[in-house]
C-alpha cells in the first residue's frame, strides 16, 4: 500500500493536518537545526521494533506474500526496502542478553547500562545517588531548539521511550519517569499507560500546556500544542484485540509529526514495542501483526523522508525476543493464510476459554486452526492456573498448526536490522555496537553529514592537541560524539570530559561545541544531569 492510499485513511480520520500536505523545510535547505557551522539534519525519526529480530520480519514478509507464491521473489516489507543496511549488536554491561532499559539506555544516550538501568550509568544495582545522569537524544535536541516527541504502544513510562528522555536507576520507578517527561517539557508523547499517571500528575501537565488525550476522538480533535495521549490503562492492546476507540500506531505517528514539525525541526522515536510481548508470549499471530503494523508506520515515515530533503529516518531494534524460527520444516511449512486471517491473540483466546468456552471452538474460529481432542484438554486443564499458563498453552500447541517454531520465552543476543533513508544514510552499513548506532544519529543530527572522523596520524595530532590544550568547538565535539562518549579512560576522554564526573556523554560534546570550560561536577547526580542539560540549552541557544 503507498503512501497516497495509507495516507488519504489517515486523512478521513482527521489525524493529518499539514503532514500530508506541507512540508517545512529550513532557510538553508536541507541544513536544518544544528551546532555554529555545521548545522545538522532538520528531522530525525527513529523507529524501535522492540524485540524484533530477523524472522518476525521475514515471517511477517511471507505471511502477507502474495499467497500463490507464484513469482520467485516474494513481496517486501517496507523495512526490506531500504538501500542501506547494517547490523546492530545489542549487549549491554550485563551481559550478551540486554533488557530493553539497557537496550534503549544504549541507542538514546551512547552509553552501555546494565540491565533495569534508564538514562543512567553507574554500578549494577546502585541508588540514583550512586549513579550519574547521561543525555538522552530527545533532551540533546530540545538543547539545540528542536520540538521532541516519543510515541509507543506500551506505557509511555516502559522502559524504552522513558531512555530517551529521563533518568532512574530501575525502570520500575515509572512514576518519575512520568514526573521527568514533565520536568523536560517533551512536546508529544502518545501511548499507554494512564495507570502510571496520578491525578496530580494530569493536572501539572494541564497546566504547563498538554492536551491530555484518552481516546482516538480526543486525538483528532486535540489542539495545538504539547500533547500527551495515554490510550490504554496499561499497554495499548494488541492491533487483533483493539477497540476502535484506541488509536493505531501509524494514527500516532501521523499525528506526531503533524505537531512537531517547525523551522527549527524535531527529534521522533516511534517504539512498536509490543512485539516483544506477543513474543515473549510466543504468540505467532500476534508477533506477525504487531510487526505489520510497524512495517505499516515505517512504509509511511520512508514516503514522508522521500517528498523531503531535511529529514533521516532509522530503524532498528534494541534486541531479539523468543528467537523466532521462519518456518517449521522444509518447503512450505507456515500456515500463512491462518495466520494473516486471524481475529484474536493467544491471550485472548485463552481469556474466552477461561470463562468457559470450548477451546477446540475458540481456536478454529480466531485462527481456522483444528486441534485435537487431547490437545483441547490439555489447555482446559489450565483453566484456573496463575499468571499466562493458559495463554501460553494456547501458542504453545496452535504454533505447531502454524508452522513456526521458538527457541525461548525470553531475549535472545544477537546483532539485529538496521536500516536507514535519508541524510546521512550511507553512514548506516556494516556492524554497529548498539552505542556506535547510537553515535552516528546524534553526529547527524547535530553536526550534518559533513564532517569525517580522522584516521591515523591526523587522529594522533587531534589528541595530543586535545590532551594539551583541551577541546573547543564543532569540530572536536564531532570527534568526541562519533569516537569518545563512554567512561574516561584514557587522558584524551579525560579532557573531553568537561565537567569531571568520569563520563564523556552528549552533554559534554554540546559543551564542547559551545567552547565551554570545565566547571566543579555537582554533588547530586540527577540534579547535575538536569544542571548540565539546563546549562547546555541556554548556552546552544546563544548560537
Amino acid at each position: 500500500m503507498r503512501r497516497r492510499h495509507f495516507m488519504g485513511t489517515l486523512a478521513a480520520a482527521g489525524l493529518l493536518g499539514s503532514t500530508g500536505t506541507t512540508q517545512v523545510t529550513a532557510e538553508n535547505g536541507n541544513q536544518g537545526n544544528g551546532l555554529r557551522g555545521h548545522p545538522g539534519v532538520n528531522n530525525v525519526i527513529v523507529l524501535i521494533g522492540d524485540g524484533m529480530g530477523f524472522d518476525p520480519i521475514e515471517t511477517t514478509s511471507t505471511v502477507y506474500d502474495d499467497l500463490t507464491m507464484s513469482k520467485a521473489v516474494q513481496n517486501e516489507l517496507s523495512m526490506q526496502e531500504f538501500v542501506d543496511s547494517g547490523f546492530n549488536r545489542t549487549s549491554s554491561r550485563s551481559g550478551a542478553v540486554t533488557d530493553s532499559a539497557a537496550a534503549g539506555t544504549a541507542l538514546a544516550t551512547g552509553l552501555k547500562a546494565f540491565n533495569g538501568q534508564v538514562g543512567v550509568y553507574g554500578p549494577d544495582g546502585a541508588d540514583s545517588d550512586e549513579l550519574t545522569t547521561v543525555m538522552g537524544q530527545a533532551e540533546i535536541a530540545k538543547a539545540v531548539g528542536k520540538q521532541t516527541g516519543l510515541v509507543t504502544t506500551t506505557r509511555l513510562t516502559h522502559a524504552t521511550p522513558a531512555t530517551y528522555a529521563t533518568h532512574v536507576a530501575n525502570r520500575g520507578q515509572e512514576g518519575d519517569i512520568a514526573d521527568q517527561y514533565l520536568e523536560n517539557e517533551i512536546d508529544v508523547l502518545l501511548g499507554g499507560g494512564r495507570r502510571e499517571w496520578d491525578d496530580d500528575q494530569l493536572e501539572r501537565a494541564e497546566t504547563i500546556g498538554y492536551d491530555v488525550l484518552y481516546d482516538r476522538s480526543d486525538l483528532q480533535t486535540a489542539d495545538d500544542g504539547k500533547l500527551l495521549g495515554l490510550f490504554d490503562h496499561s499497554h495499548i492492546t494488541y492491533r487483533l484485540d483493539r477497540p476502535d476507540t484506541i488509536p493505531s500506531l501509524p494514527e500516532m505517528t501521523a499525528a506526531a509529526v503533524d505537531r512537531l514539525e517547525s523551522e527549527e525541526g524535531y527529534f521522533l522515536m516511534v517504539e512498536g514495542g509490543r512485539i516483544d510481548h506477543a513474543e515473549h508470549g510466543n504468540d505467532v499471530q500476534t508477533t506477525v501483526d504487531e510487526t505489520k503494523e510497524f512495517d505499516e508506520v515505517v512504509e509511511w515515515t520512508l514516503e514522508y523522508a522521500a517528498d523531503r530533503d531535511d529529514t533521516l529516518v532509522v530503524v532498528t531494534s534494541d534486541h531479539e525476543t523468543g528467537g523466532m524460527a521462519t518456518g517449521t520444516d522444509y518447503g512450505a511449512p507456515i500456515a500463512r493464510k491462518c495466520i494473516k486471517n486471524a481475529s484474536a491473540s493467544c491471550g485472548a483466546i485463552a481469556e474466552r476459554i477461561e470463562n468457559g468456552e470450548s477451546a477446540r471452538a475458540v481456536i478454529e474460529e480466531t485462527l481456522d486452526v483444528t486441534i485435537t481432542a487431547e490437545e483441547a484438554t490439555r489447555i482446559e486443564n489450565e483453566r484456573g492456573s496463575d499468571g499466562w499458563a493458559l495463554s501460553d498453552a494456547v501458542a504453545e500447541i496452535t504454533a505447531d498448526y502454524l508452522g513456526v517454531g521458538w527457541a525461548s520465552t525470553r531475549h535472545t543476543g544477537p546483532a539485529q536490522l538496521v536500516v536507514a533513508a535519508g541524510l546521512g544514510d550511507g553512514r548506516f552499513t556494516g556492524w554497529f555496537d548498539n552505542t556506535d548506532l547510537s553515535a552516528t544519529i546524534t553526529a547527524l543530527m547535530l553536526f550534518g553529514d559533513s564532517l569525517e572522523m580522522p584516521e591515523g596520524r591526523d587522529l594522533e595530532r587531534w589528541e595530543q592537541r586535545i590532551k594539551r590544550n583541551g577541546p573547543r568547538g564543532p569540530r572536536d565535539a564531532y570527534i568526541a560524539c562519533v569516537g569518545y562518549v563512554g567512561p574516561v579512560e584514557t587522558a584524551v576522554q579525560r579532557a573531553l570530559d568537561t565537567t569531571g564526573d568520569g563520563i564523556v556523554d552528549y552533554g559534554d560534546v554540546l559543551a564542547i561545541a559551545d567552547g565551554q570550560g570545565r566547571p566543579e561536577p555537582a554533588t547530586q547526580p540527577r540534579n547535575r544531569g538536569r544542571d548540565r542539560a539546563a546549562n547546555r540549552q541556554n548556552a546552544i541557544h546563544q548560537f
